[in-house]
Order: C-alpha cells, then structure tokens, then sequence
C-alpha cells in the first residue's frame, strides 16, 4: 500500500560538432512511490534529436517506462535542496544511499545520470515543493522506524542469549516482579 508518492523530472542536454551538428534534449519524468519498507522509482525517457547537416531533421523517441525498487535499508536519508538564489525554480530532492551500490539498479543505458554514487538527485517542480517536503518527512521517518525495528530485535536477541531459559525476559529486561 503506496504511504506516499512524489513527481519529479530531469532535463539534460548534449551537443555534438562534427560533419553535420547534432543537439539531444532528455526529459526524464518520473514518480518516487514508498511503499512499505521499499522505495519504488518509475521514470520514462523522451529524448528529442535534431539533426543540421546534408538535411535539416528533428526525430522524437519515448522509452519505455523502467522501474526500480530499493529496499529502505539501502537508503540514508531524504532532504529537499533548493538555493536560495534561484526563486521560483525547482526544488531538489536529494536521496542519500547508505551503501554505494544502492542506486547502481538506477543508473545505465537507460538509467538516470548520478553527479555522485551515492546521491540521487531529482528536480521537483515548484508547484510541488510542498508535496516533495512531505515526502522526504516520510521517507526518513520509514528510514527510522527501520532502523528501530532493527535495533529492537538486536536487543530482544542479545538479552535472549543472555537469559538461562534463552528466552527474553518480559518487561524490557527487567526480571519479572517477585524473582529471586
């Protein structure tokens, strides 16, 4: 059951002068889904080519929709990065992995571009900001209730091995009311 999603985009360019001059827009619009203990990222790519040489020429292509899904633990931490010199332009929604090869499924042919390995950075539009800060709320809340979960059941099993009978004491660890 999806707890909270999020709309992004990516733009990016590339120019090439040789024989003929050959420009390539990207627009990459995708949605960031929590879901549980999981962090899906669905995106799709629409690249626009144009070509000047012998013949003047502009060709679309739409990709096909790719998804990803990370699992919590190998993410750190969200937050929402926006200068304070660029009002009015999006907002950036920052995900910091917890291991390098966390957004490794991400990347690729038909992958988004990382500036770092262990950052995956989308834009927001502005119009969402305030959806993308909640977002990012939920996304390190389920990140630390994760981690809590974790250190309970490291506790529950430490004081488990400790125990004679091999079994947890009840209240947190204290003995029972009336032992010896």
């Amino acid at each position: 059951m999806p707890r909270s999603a999020l709309p992004f985009f990516l733009r990016r360019s590339e120019s090439v002068v040789a024989e003929e001059i050959t420009s390539t827009q990207e627009t990459i619009h995708g949605l960031l889904r929590l879901e549980d203990d999981r962090l899906v990222l669905q995106w799709r790519m629409a690249r626009k080519i144009d070509r000047v040489g012998s013949e003047i020429r502009s060709d679309q292509e739409f990709d096909p929709v790719q998804e990803v899904v990370l699992s919590l633990s190998t993410v750190a931490s969200a937050s929402l990065r926006s200068p304070w010199w660029r009002w009015g332009r999006a907002a950036r929604l920052v995900l910091t992995a917890a291991d390098l090869r966390a957004f490794e499924p991400v990347t690729g042919a038909a992958g988004l571009r990382l500036d770092h390995p262990a950052e995956l950075t989308v834009r927001i539009r502005p119009e969402d900001r305030s959806v993308a800060l909640e977002f990012a709320a939920d996304l390190n809340l389920a990140i630390a209730e994760r981690s809590l979960q974790g250190a309970e059941g490291r506790v529950e099993t430490l004081l488990a091995s400790r125990s004679p009978s091999g079994v947890a004491p009840p209240s947190g660890g204290r003995p029972p009311t009336g032992a010896a």
